[in-house]
């Protein structure tokens, strides 16, 4: 019921709604038949084949697992636990019961309970290698920054250009800045600019590759080519 509000919002009587309703599981089959694109280049199998061990025993309590008998824990992860920017998940709760209350007084709210909680949802990662750049508010460049947090820059770029994909990084080609939106004054490059520094744009979190070695963090990477 809450993927069927997003979508229709214009919907003007519950008469209305429920004949989306009534079709609307149609929508939602659709949607998980979707497959993730395949990564279009070469994988080195036996390193991936290493990764997934790897995933299995430190990523997949979060993100679930896959290949013929899939599983996803669907978990909400606390902000002071995955030490991601929180912006998102309490920026705007001061204006979060209103919403809130008219979903669970309405009749979306007949078969299910809109209760959000300051903290994030972990993503199945299913066609991963082309969702850069990555966490919630897009403030990491490639999944070798995302599992080695120290390597993250706090100021980059990047060219914008589809094509310019690093199959190394797996990620978008950036080039790392030695400033960021106070210090530029030309508002065109400005614009450019990734700015970890901002109030929303934090690229703090997610540290829980930092303790693999850095070969586990590269089979992680070579698994990940693969879902």
């Amino acid at each position: 019921r809450i993927m069927m509000t997003s979508s229709t919002l214009c919907t003007d009587t519950v008469e209305e709604a429920k004949q989306i309703d009534a079709y609307f599981h149609h929508v939602r089959a659709y949607i998980a038949s979707l497959e993730p694109p395949v990564y279009p280049f070469e994988v080195d199998k036996a390193k991936a084949k290493k990764g997934e061990g790897v995933y299995e025993a430190n990523c997949a309590v979060c993100h679930g697992t896959y290949g013929d008998n899939p599983t996803y824990p669907n978990l909400l992860i606390p902000t002071d636990d995955i030490g991601t920017d929180d912006q998102l998940a309490t920026g705007a709760t001061q204006f979060a019961d209103v919403f809130v209350n008219w979903f669970n007084d309405s009749y979306y709210g007949e078969t299910a309970i809109f209760d959000p909680k300051p903290g994030y949802v972990p993503p199945p990662l299913d066609g991963i290698w082309a969702t850069a750049p990555f966490l919630h508010n897009g403030s990491v460049p490639d999944l070798a920054t995302l599992l080695e947090s120290t390597k993250r820059p706090k100021y980059w770029t990047w060219s914008r250009d589809t094509k310019d994909f690093n199959r190394d990084t797996v990620g978008w080609k950036y080039t790392a800045l030695e400033k960021g939106h106070a210090d530029e004054s030309d508002a065109n490059k400005r614009k450019l600019i990734y700015d970890t520094s901002i109030v929303g744009y934090s690229n703090s979190g997610h540290t829980y590759g930092d303790g693999l070695s850095s070969d586990d963090r590269g089979a992680v990477i070579e698994y990940l080519k693969t879902l």
